[in-house]
C-alpha cells in the first residue's frame, strides 16, 4: 500500500512541475485591467462552440454592450454590467451571420442586419481555364456560388426594453421584429444610421449594393453599386475588396471607400454616390496588370468635421471634410488588415491588428494634445490559473462601453467576450518580461 502511495505522490509532483511550467503569455499591460467572459451558462445556456465568433459589438447608451455572432447559426446576446456577465439573446431567425452591422436608433431600439458567414474563407476551384484574368473570373464564380440559393440577409429590430429580462436556452429564437430583406441574394456588410431622419444605410456582400431603409415606413430600398471594380486586395484573397465599415456624419451624408480605394459618399439630397479625391492609404500595384487596392476597415466620426479610419493593408488615418484633406497617421504593425477599432473615452484609439494565419495584437493612437503616438499593448492573454485561463488568437469586433472599458469580440471557435480597463500602464521596454522568449 505504502509503494502505491509513494508511486501516486511521484506522479502528482510530476504533472505539477509540468504545469508549472506551462507559460501563458502576458499583455504588455497591468495583466488585471484585461479579462473575459463565457457566452452564457456551459452546459445551459452558452453559445455552441462553433456559432460563437464574434464579429460585431455595439455599445448600447444604456450602459449595456450587445453582439452577434456567426458560424452555422447566429445568436444575439448582451454583456449587463449589473452582474458583469454575458447572457445569449436567442438564435437569430434565418442568419448564419452578422458582420459589423448593429447599430442603436431612437429609444434604445437595436437594429441588425444579417447574412452568412462572412468570416467564413471559401473552398476555391482547383480548375482554372487558360485565359487573360482567367483567375479573378473563376474567383469570382467560386464567391458568388455560396450565394447561390440564399434569399438574402434580413434587418431585424430589436428592443432591449421587452427582451432583456427573458432567459434563452441554446434553442431559443430572439424576440425581433423582420423589416425584410435588404438585398436579395447578399449578406449585410457594414451598417450605419442617421438617428434625426430615422435611417440606416447599408452594404451588401458580395455585390456592394448600397442600400436605405426608412425606419418610419419600414421599407427598404437600393441605390445602386457603391462600387463597380472587383478587387481581391487580400491578404484573404478569397474575399473580394467591399468596404467594412460605413459613417454617416452630421450633414447627413453616409462615406466610405469605393474603386481605387478613393473615398466615396452617399448624398441624401439628391440620392446619388459621389466620388472624391481622397485616396486611402495602402498597397495599389501599379506595376502590375491588376486591379487590387485597399478597403476601409473601421470608420469612426470625430469632433464636428472629422472621420478616424483604418485601411485592409494595416494603416490608420484621419480625415478632415472641412478642408477636405487626409492624414495618414501611421500603420502600427508590419502585418496587413486592423481587424477591429474603437474610440476610447481617454482621446486614444484603440485597434486590433494582424492577419488571420497570426496571433492578434492590440495598439492604440494618442489623439489628445500629449502625441504620445502608437503603443503595443501586446498579445491579449488571460491568465488566472488554476481557474481559467485564454491567449486569444482572432478579433473582430470592438467598441467602447459607457463606462469606458473597451470590449473585443473573439472570432475564434468557443469565442469569448474580452475587456479591457484603460488608464493601464506599459511595461517599460513594451514587452512583458515574464512571458517566454
Amino acid at each position: 500500500m505504502n509503494t502505491y502511495k509513494y508511486i501516486y505522490l511521484l506522479f502528482l509532483c510530476f504533472v505539477s512541475s509540468f504545469l508549472h511550467a506551462q507559460k501563458c503569455v502576458n499583455p504588455n499591460f497591468e495583466a488585471y485591467r484585461l479579462d473575459f467572459r463565457d457566452l452564457g451558462y456551459p452546459a445551459a445556456t452558452d453559445i455552441p462552440a462553433d456559432n460563437s465568433p464574434i464579429a460585431s459589438l455595439l455599445a448600447h447608451s444604456n450602459g449595456k454592450v450587445y453582439g452577434a455572432t456567426s458560424g452555422k447559426q447566429s445568436y444575439l446576446f448582451v454583456n449587463d454590467f449589473m452582474t458583469n456577465k454575458v447572457y445569449p439573446l436567442g438564435q437569430i431567425p434565418q442568419a448564419k451571420g452578422v458582420h459589423n452591422a448593429i447599430v442603436e436608433g431612437k429609444d434604445g431600439v437595436i437594429y441588425i442586419g444579417t447574412g452568412l458567414n462572412e468570416l467564413e474563407l471559401l473552398t476555391l476551384s482547383r480548375d482554372i481555364p487558360y485565359g487573360r484574368r482567367s483567375i479573378e473570373y473563376k474567383l469570382w464564380e467560386d464567391i458568388k456560388s455560396k450565394y447561390k440559393n440564399f434569399e438574402g440577409g434580413h434587418i431585424y429590430c430589436y428592443n432591449p426594453m421587452v427582451g432583456d429580462d427573458d432567459v434563452y436556452l441554446q434553442n431559443s429564437t430572439a424576440q425581433l421584429e423582420d423589416l425584410g430583406v435588404a438585398v436579395p441574394g447578399n449578406s449585410i456588410y457594414a451598417l450605419t444610421i442617421n438617428c434625426r431622419k430615422d435611417k440606416i444605410y447599408g452594404i451588401s456582400y458580395p455585390d456592394a449594393i448600397f442600400f436605405e431603409c426608412d425606419l418610419t415606413t419600414k421599407t427598404i430600398k437600393s441605390h445602386g453599386k457603391w462600387m463597380t471594380m472587383k478587387s481581391y486586395p487580400g491578404p484573404e484573397r478569397s474575399w473580394r475588396g467591399i468596404p467594412r465599415s460605413l459613417v454617416c456624419m452630421p450633414d447627413g451624408k453616409v462615406y466610405s471607400s469605393g474603386d481605387n480605394g478613393l473615398i466615396h459618399y452617399f448624398d441624401p439630397e439628391d440620392n446619388t454616390i459621389q466620388s472624391t479625391t481622397l485616396r486611402i492609404p495602402g498597397e495599389y500595384w501599379e506595376t502590375q496588370n491588376y486591379n487590387g487596392f485597399p478597403v476601409v476597415e473601421q470608420l469612426i466620426s470625430y469632433q464636428d468635421s472629422c472621420i478616424l479610419g483604418s485601411t485592409s493593408d494595416g494603416f490608420i488615418f484621419k480625415i478632415n471634410m472641412a478642408n477636405n484633406k487626409l492624414i495618414v497617421l501611421g500603420k502600427p504593425r508590419v502585418e496587413r488588415r486592423v481587424r477591429a477599432m474603437t474610440l476610447g473615452n481617454d482621446q486614444r484609439l484603440y485597434m486590433i491588428c494582424g492577419e488571420k494565419d497570426n496571433v492578434c495584437r492590440m495598439f492604440s493612437y494618442d489623439l489628445s494634445d500629449k502625441g504620445e503616438g502608437f503603443l503595443d499593448y501586446g498579445v491579449l492573454g488571460v491568465d488566472r490559473s488554476p481557474y481559467y485561463a485564454k491567449i486569444g488568437y482572432q478579433f473582430d469586433a470592438m467598441c467602447t462601453a459607457k463606462d469606458g472599458t473597451i470590449f473585443i469580440g473573439e472570432s475564434d471557435r468557443r469565442a469569448k467576450l474580452f475587456f479591457y480597463i484603460p488608464e493601464g500602464n506599459i511595461v517599460e521596454g513594451a514587452l512583458n518580461p515574464t512571458n517566454p522568449r
